[in-house]
């Protein structure tokens, strides 16, 4: 720096042309120092050549931040990051909490695709995923002292389970273009001595389907033509119930009456209860696969290819709309709302209603579902079963469901077993009927997250209405008409999962619930921290400013005061100062 002393001023005063002489020395002298050193600052000159700015200075200059250090650029290099992320943060936290963007993405694995890996394990499941069937037989051992007059009820004996492994694999198979698949189930048992208490080979005493189904068939006939058939089977001597061992009434003997041309019999020659399960269903099943809408996923949209059923009267119980048993839509059971079944024993569908979170196995979470109690409820307590009344000659009490239509007119009439929830009135001539909700009501576990059932029962009874035709009148003489005589009951459950099976569906189950929630709360945490960051951030550098803004004030205002003062006497001084120029960080000089 430059500039002339007090001294030489004091000296100066007397003599005026001395004084203009100095001045224009002093010139002189801030000149050549400027050209040396870039930067003077004089009373009369704030600034004698321009600097060259570069486009950061000039970015620096419109945000007021040029004179910043190497910690202030680092600091808004920060900001800068921080930004970013926190807006990634917002972006995630918006997405896992308001959305169903992470359920939608893992239920995309559970979809029906053609060629899929999902719908090949469908299509042909490995033994694992079996289910099992458990068959009870109500054995009548005291039918022919109660027809005799020796005994006051009829008493019927549970017998059972006979339990088989249920393998099901889809049959004659088309993927279709509206988003459905075609198939039939073609279904293969096995029978398991270890979990069942009755033998094949055991006798029982039970009633004779095929005569009960033909009394109600012939009853509609034309005179001459039921004069015939009835002629023909009482030449046959049938009786109402008769001993087969519990294979043959299950699955199949060689009867004569089945076998007639007159009752539709044709290539048939067998009959058992459970004989049109083994082997390739007879009917066809049509369901959406969930590609185009997840909330569509396993829905029924045609049995037997038609859209709607026949069976009843009315759209409403004529509407097929109910899931395929194995599977249902995770976006359904996360509302907790009523799902509904489509059975095919029953040809209708059945509504399940969400009752509660339960535990299995330990450590996983499922949603129990169970029937209500009013699902084959008269049309006088449960209005919405009215349209299966309209078109049957009997609407019977609570308890039980007229499907002879589904049954080809055979008077079959299903129910829960032992008559689970239906009017006491109904068996009250027998004894041995004991409903039990923890043996005889259906529920199903679901998993939440991907709809297939882990645990649970559906369980069905089949019953044969006695028809007192000319045909059965002497036989069964002490038995009231339109008696329901029940025959077996089935329980499907899901077969017994080993502990690696358990064990993988536990840690695919957790995982996946570990994940979503590390993500929602993952990106709360890091909006919020980035948040904090950012304001803390943005605090500095504005206190910066405003620090380096009054300290630039300040200096201003102490030099206009010293050259003030001196002006006041007539005097000029230069005042030369090197200020270290700072442009991210590193300090310029001009030349």
């Amino acid at each position: 720096m430059s500039h002339a002393t007090s001294h030489d001023v004091a000296q100066q005063l007397p003599h005026h042309e001395d004084l203009t002489a100095q001045n224009n020395k002093s010139k002189s002298n801030t000149l050549n120092s400027q050209h040396h050193n870039g930067l003077a600052y004089s009373s009369n000159v704030n600034s004698s050549s321009p600097e060259k700015l570069t486009v950061l200075d000039m970015i620096l200059d419109a945000l007021g931040m040029r004179n910043l250090t190497s910690k202030d650029i680092g600091t808004l290099i920060m900001l800068g990051f921080m930004f970013l992320l926190f807006v990634i943060s917002v972006t995630g936290f918006f997405v896992m909490w308001f959305t169903e963007y992470y359920n939608n993405t893992m239920l995309q694995k559970i979809i029906l695709a053609e060629n899929s890996e999902r719908a090949k394990s469908w299509l042909n499941p490995g033994p694992d995923t079996d289910t099992v069937l458990k068959a009870h037989i109500f054995n009548y051992t005291n039918i022919e002292d109660y027809l005799a007059g020796r005994a006051d009820k009829i008493h019927v004996e549970d017998l059972g389970p006979l339990t088989y492994q249920e393998h099901t694999v889809k049959d004659q198979v088309s993927f279709n273009k509206n988003h459905t698949v075609t198939f039939r189930d073609r279904k293969s048992y096995k029978l398991l001595p270890e979990k069942s208490t009755l033998r094949e080979d055991d006798i029982v005493l039970v009633p004779n389907v095929p005569l009960l189904s033909a009394a109600v068939h012939v009853k509609r006939f034309p005179a001459f033509k039921r004069l015939g058939v009835n002629g023909l089977i009482s030449f046959y001597r049938e009786p109402v119930f008769k001993r087969l061992t519990a294979f043959e009434y299950l699955w199949g003997y060689k009867d004569k009456i089945i076998s007639l041309e007159s009752l539709g019999g044709g290539n048939k020659t067998h009959f058992g209860l459970l004989r049109t399960r083994n082997g390739t269903s007879v009917d066809s099943v049509q369901l959406n696969t969930g590609e185009d809408d997840i909330n569509k996923f396993s829905l029924i949209t045609q049995f037997n290819g038609k859209p709607q059923l026949d069976f009843w009267e009315g759209d409403e119980c004529n509407r097929i709309d109910g899931s395929e048993p194995s599977m249902f839509s995770p976006t359904l059971l996360q509302e907790r709302s009523t799902v509904h079944v489509f059975l095919q024993v029953l040809c209708r569908k059945v509504p399940l209603h969400f009752e509660k979170e339960e535990t299995i196995f330990n450590n996983i979470d499922v949603l129990r579902y169970r029937t209500p109690l009013d699902v084959f409820a008269h049309p006088s307590e449960n209005p919405a079963n009215e349209c299966y009344c309209r078109n049957t000659d009997l609407c019977l009490p609570s308890g039980v469901i007229n499907a002879t239509k589904c049954y080809d007119d055979s008077p079959i009439f299903p129910s829960f077993p032992h008559f689970f929830s239906g009017d006491p009135v109904i068996y009250k001539d027998f004894e041995g009927i004991k409903p039990d909700a923890d043996l005889h009501q259906t529920y199903a576990d679901i998993h939440p997250r991907f709809g297939f059932p882990i645990s649970g029962a559906s369980r069905v009874q089949i019953n044969i209405m006695l028809d007192k035709t000319p045909l059965l009148l002497n036989q069964a003489n002490r038995i009231q008409n339109a008696t329901i005589l029940p025959l077996i009951w089935i329980e499907i459950t899901a077969g017994d999962f080993d502990d690696d099976v358990l064990h993988t569906l536990y840690i695919s189950t957790f995982g996946l619930d570990a994940i979503q929630l590390a993500l929602k709360y993952g990106t709360l945490l890091v909006s919020v921290t980035t948040f904090s960051l950012i304001v803390a951030s943005v605090y500095y550098l504005n206190s910066k400013r405003e620090e380096q803004q009054l300290q630039h004030s300040k200096s201003s205002a102490e030099l206009e005061a010293l050259n003030g003062g001196l002006e006041a006497n007539g005097s000029v001084v230069v005042v030369q100062v090197h200020v270290p120029h700072t442009v991210g960080g590193h300090p310029h000089r001009g030349e």
